[in-house]
């Protein structure tokens, strides 16, 4: 049997990729700091990230076979006027996020020699700039994680774990904010090859991928789901 852990499992994508895992016959074990998934935890505190890892892997009895990582934050304001605390807000949850998900994760599966697969989200936003909807911290954020993941492909290899990041452009979720604005909404449809916003079952559809033996030869780099928005 599969084991998959789901970060931010309670909304967005995270929920898509728990209920698509589920339904691909993984056993689920989502992490959301919010009631709504099976454990609670915060992604910026390492005491609570590894609690929760720890429940799960006593549960199973063994460590996840993979982790899809898609906690997160996002946050839009003009350069000029960000609070250096809402900064370093954004890029705990997001890069500091990452990496302690991740980290324990990997440790577990390599105390029980356990190869495995870690995916992780990044952002189109860490690929090109955005006049509409600045966001630097959020930029940056994502374009540590991208950086990030590189790194651990080639750091955890040689232990049979496997990092891939899924970037996502404009998804229909919560979190996005473009469609508030009616002019900006269409100007971005207007500019994006396939006119559509992206769902989140179709950047499940990508995480799962990666996680799952399909893709048992693919590490260190992104795939991304963004209808087109990078090309154009």
């Amino acid at each position: 049997m599969r084991r998959i852990v789901v970060t931010g499992a309670g909304s967005g994508i995270g929920l898509a990729v728990a209920r698509r895992a589920h339904d691909l016959g993984w056993t689920v074990a989502g992490i959301d700091r919010t009631l709504g998934a099976g454990h609670i935890a915060d992604v910026t505190d390492a005491a609570q990230v590894s609690s929760a890892m720890d429940a799960i892997t006593s549960s199973w009895g063994g460590a996840p076979d993979a982790l899809v990582h898609c906690a997160g934050i996002y946050r839009v304001a003009p350069t000029v006027t960000v609070d250096p605390a809402d900064w370093d807000h954004t890029m705990s949850v997001n890069a500091r996020g990452t990496f302690l998900a991740a980290q324990a994760v990997a440790a577990r599966m390599i105390a029980a020699g356990n190869p495995g697969s870690i995916v992780v989200l990044g952002s189109v936003g860490a690929g090109r700039g955005d006049l509409t909807e600045p966001g630097a911290a959020y930029a940056a954020s994502k374009g540590a994680v991208s950086a990030l993941v590189r790194q651990l492909a080639v750091e955890w290899g040689p232990a049979g774990i496997r990092v891939n990041s899924v970037v996502p452009g404009v998804i229909d979720t919560a979190m996005t904010t473009v469609t508030s604005n009616p002019d900006a909404a269409n100007a971005l449809l207007g500019r994006l090859p396939l006119g559509r916003l992206g769902t989140a079952d179709e950047v499940a559809a990508a995480c799962l991928f990666l996680a799952g033996s399909d893709s048992s030869y693919i590490t260190g780099t992104e795939i991304t789901v963004d209808g087109g928005y990078l090309a154009s």
